[in-house]
């Protein structure tokens, strides 16, 4: 009987795979890490000061999409072996559905904050919406580093 934590993946370990792999999974990490902060802040006067992050909205949708794609990108460590759905395809279908649900809350945020008549460069101001930011970030190096699995499509 093998004691755990000796299993030995054919894929070879998280460290050792593909720079898209590990682009992905920071990516998707700093898109978890992201959704804590504020997104935006509506504050004006004779309006309630509101602060909402990813939570709040369609937002969740990339924060569970992320963990989705963390747990793909190390699964093959954890079970020994490579998942039959782990392909390009499901890659990028994660992405893009964590992409949808940002830009469908920044434009949900951005409708409300012209109907009290705010610039958007206060409601999405970086020292105002720090979890934005750093979202959108992540998201480009989630992005990035699908394109690298995509570009090499038997990349494991």
């Amino acid at each position: 009987m093998r004691p755990i934590g000796r299993i030995r993946s054919t894929s070879g370990n998280l460290f050792r795979r593909s720079n898209g792999r590990r682009l992905s999974g920071i990516g998707a990490a700093g898109v978890v890490l992201g959704a804590i902060p504020a997104w935006w802040t509506l504050a004006a006067p004779g309006v309630p000061p509101t602060v909402g992050n990813a939570f709040d909205t369609y937002g969740a949708v990339g924060f569970f999409v992320a963990l989705g794609t963390l747990f793909l990108l190390i699964a093959p460590d954890a079970f020994g072996e490579q998942l039959r759905f782990d392909q390009w395809p499901v890659h990028v279908g994660l992405v893009g559905t964590a992409m949808l649900g940002f830009i469908a809350t920044l434009i949900g945020a951005a409708i409300t904050a012209t109907g009290y008549d705010l610039p958007l460069s206060v409601v999405f101001g970086i020292d105002r919406a720090p979890g934005l930011w750093i979202t959108m970030v992540a998201l480009g190096v989630w992005v990035s580093g699908v394109a690298q699995i995509v570009d090499a499509r038997d990349d494991r």
